[in-house]
């Protein structure tokens, strides 16, 4: 399945845990873009009676807290979840894409190149966020240090991330900062690929 669509510019947007990637994507809504987060279809998928039946019966319950207890502490039941979740993720994704009226499109994905969903897009984004920051974003978010290290490890490193992404958001200075620079992204976004 691609992504991509006619006279639209389709961008992944991820980074590491934390980074800010979904403040990043609700600036590139402030800006006009149509905006898809995988974790919100990811949350829809799970309210499903369907998707409900079968989580429940691999992994005992479908609650997304039990869900996820589990595929983060064994890496063949992440797989399991994944092979069965990307693909309706992408078909839901492809329909947003295909009947928007907007024509720049930003799709945030945790696992974008994880997943090899970078080669279906027009263009990819990382957001690097604050190492100085973390200890109040763990806190703010309610996740020990443990547990973020357990979730990086699940993930291509910040410098692998960096290398094979088109552009770099340094997510370094305040949410203001970060607003600034996507609205100027977008500029430039317009001015080079000619959409709004």
């Amino acid at each position: 399945m691609n992504l991509r669509a006619k006279e639209k510019l389709v961008v992944g947007l991820t980074g590491s845990i934390l980074s800010g990637k979904s403040t990043a994507l609700s600036y590139f809504a402030r800006s006009g873009a149509e905006v898809i987060s995988a974790d919100e279809l990811v949350h829809g998928l799970y309210q499903t009676p369907a998707v409900q039946q079968q989580l429940a019966k691999w992994f005992g319950s479908w609650e997304p807290a039990a869900v996820a207890r589990c595929v983060f502490a064994h890496p063949a039941q992440r797989q399991k979840l994944e092979q069965y979740l990307h693909p309706k993720v992408l078909k839901l994704a492809a329909e947003r894409i295909k009947h928007t009226d907007k024509q720049l499109v930003v799709f945030e994905v945790p696992l974008l190149f994880e997943a090899g969903w970078d080669r279906l897009t027009d263009l990819n984004i990382v957001v690097l966020g604050d190492e100085d920051s973390l200890p109040a974003r763990l806190k703010q978010r309610g996740l020990t240090l443990a547990e973020y290290k357990r979730r990086l490890a699940g993930q291509l490193s910040e410098h692998e991330k960096v290398r094979r992404a088109d552009i770099v958001l340094a997510n370094r200075g305040s949410k203001t900062d970060l607003g600034l620079k996507i609205q100027r992204l977008c500029k430039g976004l317009e001015y080079i690929y000619g959409v709004k």
